[in-house]
């Protein structure tokens, strides 16, 4: 084989790889980085935190003094249930999201920073698996629609 051929295999590896990796990261779906994820929700996109141990699960948002429109967290559960939460110690109002196994909305909520104590705790009506942790802002969401991206956990 002469030397031109394997620098020619070598350079069209390279950039297959490097197209996938174009291609890979703009797609729902995707893990975007360290503890990231990219998701759709009918025609917004949202880059968001996961919340994949108990410990980073009962952290969550609080402290946080801002949050970026397409920003957000997803707190995944091993498993469907009553999973529930609190805003104390939140900063921001924030819209939350619960999800079933199948990725479906089940509830959405505005909720506002806790300045009562004890302070009340929210759920959904049917077993989530995920919750996600939105910006107050107005999202094109509702109950029933499909998060596109959350089977590549």
């Amino acid at each position: 084989m002469s030397h031109s051929y394997i620098c020619s295999t070598n350079s069209k590896i390279r950039l297959l790889a490097v197209l996938f990796f174009l291609i890979a990261s703009h797609a729902p779906g995707v893990l975007a980085g360290p503890d990231t994820i990219d998701i759709k929700i009918g025609q917004g996109s949202y880059r968001v935190e996961l919340a994949l141990t108990s410990a980073q699960r009962r952290q969550g948002l609080m402290h946080r003094e801002r949050l970026a429109h397409n920003g957000g967290m997803l707190l995944v559960y091993p498993r469907p249930g009553d999973h529930r939460i609190w805003m104390k110690n939140m900063k921001i109002p924030l819209r939350v999201l619960w999800i079933d196994e199948q990725f479906k909305v089940l509830q959405i909520r505005r909720l506002v920073p806790c300045e009562a104590s004890p302070c009340p705790v929210f759920s959904a009506p049917l077993p989530a698996r995920y919750i996600l942790e939105l910006s107050d802002d107005e999202h094109d969401v509702k109950p029933g629609d499909e998060i596109v991206g959350l089977n590549a956990l």
